[in-house]
């Protein structure tokens, strides 16, 4: 079975999401942050501040590749950046989860902001929303509307898994 790839902007439910859809059974969740963090022995903020922007995305691209020889059947939550800065499409059927960055804003605790590295400045991190976004839908297979309940979005894209359509408009 292929792959269920998520992505999304920093916060847009990525993690939590896949975590509904592998309750849902038959497929491990795999979060492409987390396990950078665990290669490196560093928190992604941590990634960022010794090697840049640069060599975390070189980290990123080496997982890929790794996620494309040896992982089938699984959820892929990817970090928000890496299919910005890399191609996913090989990884499995690509679901961009849509939320607005209000929504965004309200969901991550003051905490969550400051382990984000591009999040550190508010206004800076909207531009960005609105710049990737685009890029997002374009990778993407299947837009869901990420602002609906957790529940409901991961049914949506297990449904979407089992009719095996291609390209969709939003659901």
């Amino acid at each position: 079975m292929e792959n269920i790839v998520l992505i999304g902007f920093m916060g847009s439910g990525k993690t939590t999401i896949g975590r509904e859809i592998a309750l849902l059974g038959g497929r491990f969740l795999l979060d492409t942050d987390h396990i950078i963090e665990q290669n490196m022995g560093k928190s992604v903020k941590d990634i960022f501040a010794s090697v840049g922007e640069r060599g975390f995305r070189r980290v990123e691209s080496q997982l890929i590749l790794w996620l494309s020889a040896n992982v089938k059947n699984a959820i892929i939550a990817t970090g928000g950046g890496m299919p910005i800065h890399n191609d996913i499409s090989y990884l499995g059927k690509i679901f961009f989860l849509d939320v607005c960055f209000e929504h965004i804003l309200e969901r991550l605790s003051i905490d969550e902001k400051a382990k984000r590295p591009l999040f550190t400045n508010e206004g800076e991190a909207r531009r960005l929303y609105n710049e990737r976004k685009k890029l997002y839908e374009k990778q993407a297979q299947y837009v869901v509307d990420g602002d609906a309940p957790i529940a409901e979005v991961a049914r949506q894209i297990v449904e979407c898994m089992e009719k095996r359509v291609e390209k969709s408009p939003p659901i």
